[in-house]
């Protein structure tokens, strides 16, 4: 290769590199792939990974899953994704793109026939700076008791409980939890399981992975579904009041559902 064309790949290769994310540790990495779905009627959580139907599509094509109730309760034909970029200083920026969820009355999500999950294919804006997790990142059965996932295991997740950012560019919020519910196996007869955490409306569909030290890639053991709350009535002749509490306590479903998801794509 001459000095030219050497000089001219350094210069054109920062041009092909704003898609690319920099994360290297399990945490950055989730929380690099997880994004506000937002709908004035339906904000939750969504989580990217690649899809293995097109291994050689671009690399902004990808996979958003989240929570099947979150595109059935939205509003209009579209959802928006909330990106992230930099400017020139180098300074993250929130960037919303629209992802078409309907043509018409037709949903072009795929949901899970008996689980309230839905996978979508979008593409995401060029300038974008994301993670889109690979197949192997979602624990199936196997995986997750070899993992040693049973009660008492430390989890992290990324979400946005009541719609909170991180920071003004969009990023989400990372909290842990233990796992809290048991029976865990098989996931076919127990298709959710509790587990020890503060979870909000906007935290549907956060992706929930197994804390293990040294681990460069998440393992997604679920994703939250629904929340715990205690509910007090107060009641007298004249009033009706009733008091909600949460409990600390939200429900995940089996990260092998969203593997069945996935494979449902058309």
């Amino acid at each position: 290769m001459t000095f030219f064309r050497r000089s001219a790949f350094i210069l054109i290769a920062p041009l092909l590199l704003p898609c690319l994310s920099q994360a290297e540790t399990a945490a950055e990495r989730l929380t690099q792939a997880t994004f506000k779905v937002f709908n004035t009627d339906s904000t939750s959580t969504g989580f990217l990974m690649r899809d293995p139907a097109a291994p050689e599509a671009a690399r902004t094509n990808v996979l958003l899953v989240t929570a099947g109730h979150t595109f059935v309760k939205a509003k209009g034909d579209h959802v928006l994704l909330v990106c992230r970029v930099k400017n020139e200083a180098g300074l993250w920026q929130r960037l919303d793109h629209k992802v078409i969820i309907r043509n018409g009355t037709n949903a072009l999500w795929t949901c899970h026939p008996s689980q309230d999950v839905a996978v979508i294919r979008c593409a995401l804006p060029p300038q974008a700076i994301f993670e889109a997790l690979p197949q192997e990142a979602l624990a199936d059965e196997i995986t997750a008791k070899e993992a040693g996932m049973t009660i008492g295991s430390r989890l992290f997740y990324c979400g946005y409980p009541h719609r909170i950012e991180a920071s003004k560019a969009g990023f989400p919020i990372l909290r842990e939890g233990v796992v809290s519910g048991y029976p865990l196996f098989p996931a076919t007869f127990y298709p959710t399981f509790l587990f020890s955490a503060a979870t909000f409306a906007g935290d549907s569909g956060a992706p929930v992975a197994l804390a293990r030290p040294g681990d460069r890639l998440p393992l997604i053991i679920g994703l939250v579904i629904t929340r715990t709350q205690q509910n007090d009535k107060l009641k007298s002749p004249e009033w009706d009041l009733t008091f909600k509490r949460d409990v600390d306590l939200g429900s995940l479903l089996h990260a092998v559902y969203v593997r069945e998801t996935i494979s449902r794509l058309k």
